[in-house]
């Protein structure tokens, strides 16, 4: 899946999960740094297009180990132990992304290091993503916008 729709599927993650959670504002801050952290492993990601992360790219295969739950919940609990609140958002945004990830043609070894993947249906970047992309956005606007509503009017 493309960058965009990551971003709008965690946000709306976020927003369903913050109905039934009362959580700290920098939850949200957690939850987008992990769905973009987990594409580091590729370098024309938006989060992987950087100098200094290429030797660290040798090393991996996309979709390969960090596209795991295994890794999802390591890094989680690190940042857990030195906040709750940023590890339970991290996970939240990491275990999104990989959720569509699953959904693509590509699939994901999600038990990683057992080699079986997860594949869905879905061409990234293709008609099913951009309609999905679009309905996400859509639902995330007027969700922001019933909260403006409700805490302004």
């Amino acid at each position: 899946m493309l960058f965009k729709t990551h971003i709008v599927f965690s946000l709306a993650v976020f927003f369903l999960l913050s109905y039934y959670i009362v959580m700290p504002w920098y939850v949200l801050i957690f939850v987008l740094l992990a769905t973009a952290f987990v594409d580091v492993d590729i370098k024309n990601s938006r989060a992987g297009n950087h100098w200094y992360l290429r030797p660290f790219q040798i090393f991996t295969k996309h979709r390969g180990m960090l596209h795991s739950l295994f890794v999802a919940l390591l890094l989680s609990l690190i940042i857990a132990a030195v906040n709750q609140w940023a590890g339970f958002g991290f996970f939240i945004g990491y275990v999104s992304h990989l959720f569509l990830d699953c959904l693509t043609k590509s699939g994901v070894a999600l038990f990683w290091p057992l080699p079986w993947k997860i594949k869905g249906f879905v061409k990234s970047g293709g008609i099913v993503e951009q309609v999905l992309f679009v309905l996400l956005l859509l639902g995330n606007i007027f969700i922001v916008g019933k909260w403006i509503f409700y805490y302004l009017g």
